[in-house]
């Protein structure tokens, strides 16, 4: 049984934005100071411990910033804090930089020197977006405002195709899309600074809320809906899990962004923990080269999807890949990914009604 379903790939839409020749998406001078990355033992409040070891990163965002925080990412362990102090800069590097944390397994916060402020502005924001926890400390400003060509204006059909790139990051970020709402309320000449009550409401602050993405619905061409989520794995990579209906039953399918064919030569059983229930996701086909990686479609348990639809939101779900050798980018197997609950039960509702 072989089903064609085409995913968003957001690497395959950033990647599209850089060849749109928007490498002037600047927003800032070049005159400012490029962004500088530094450890540096800092204390912020609320943290635990308040003080630690983090990277310090000061300057505006520029299209090395990703590759230098790349070259000092590896000295320090997951779960390391980035204090971000920037007026933004260019907005695809931004987006890069937010990616390269998220690959890292770091989070964010806000942080200064004392030659600069504590805030995160404009493109700043979206690599802010990158942590896997996210926290503005007192004090803080966190703004936006919409995006900009450096000399040109840009036309209807750009302004739709950046849009829709930077949605998309803010999903597999697990950040509310209403964040760019407001960035497009406000003129590029202002910014709109959040209240700590609604950075939490989008997410961007992710205080005592789920690190993970929440789930949304997406359709395909013919019509069909489907929900899907963007999970976690050991490198963070692109992977995809979703659930569609087939033949009046609910499959669930798993894409691996990845050319690691080996990896995917056969048949992969896969496992969900749910509060610490161990369910089996058996696969119904081979894998199939879909967009630059590599999909599958598995039965789901009713007993998987009930017992999805009864824990909190805040849960976080284990999915185990067996595979026979560790994907490309991965150092064993099985394969954990993880991923949470957020609008689960709501998405299932929409899809099921249809």
């Amino acid at each position: 049984m072989t089903r064609c379903f085409k995913l968003p790939a957001l690497e395959t839409l950033m990647i599209f934005l850089n060849a749109l020749l928007i490498v002037a998406l600047l927003g800032l001078s070049n005159l400012a100071q490029a962004m500088s990355f530094e450890k540096q033992e800092r204390c912020v409040e609320n943290l635990q411990p308040k003080c630690q070891l983090m990277i310090l990163a000061i300057g505006q965002i520029n299209k090395e910033s990703a590759n230098q925080f790349k070259s000092i990412a590896p000295q320090l362990p997951r779960g390391t804090w980035v204090a971000l102090s920037s007026p933004g800069g260019n907005l695809l590097a931004g987006m890069q930089l937010g990616l390269a944390i998220r690959e890292a397994g770091f989070n964010t916060t806000i942080g200064s020197n004392d030659y600069s402020p504590p805030s995160c502005l404009s493109s700043c924001a979206y690599a802010f977006a990158g942590g896997v926890l996210r926290r503005l400390p007192a004090g803080s400003t966190y703004g936006i405002h919409q995006f900009r060509g450096n000399e040109t204006e840009l036309s209807s059909d750009s302004v739709q195709k950046i849009t829709t790139v930077l949605a998309k990051y803010l999903d597999a970020m697990g950040i509310d899309r209403r964040l760019l709402d407001s960035a497009q309320m406000t003129t590029s000449d202002k910014v709109a600074v959040l209240s700590l009550a609604q950075a939490q409401l989008y997410k961007v602050d992710n205080t005592g809320q789920s690190a993970y993405p929440r789930w949304r619905i997406e359709a395909l061409p013919d019509g069909k809906l489907l929900t899907v989520n963007n999970l976690t794995n050991q490198k963070n990579q692109l992977v995809t899990i979703g659930l569609m209906p087939v033949d009046k039953s609910i499959a669930c399918f798993i894409y691996y962004k990845t050319d690691d064919a080996p990896s995917f030569s056969g048949k992969t059983v896969h496992h969900l923990i749910v509060a610490g229930k161990e369910f089996n996701l058996l696969p119904l086909e081979t894998w199939q080269v879909k967009v630059g990686g590599f999909q599958s479609i598995f039965n789901i348990p009713n007993a998987a999807l009930e017992a999805l639809v009864s824990a909190p939101e805040d849960t976080t779900i284990t999915l185990i890949g067996d595979f026979v050798q560790p994907p490309k980018g991965t150092s064993s197997t099985p394969l954990e990914l993880y991923f949470g609950l957020g609008n689960f039960k709501t998405t299932l509702t929409a899809l099921i009604k249809r």
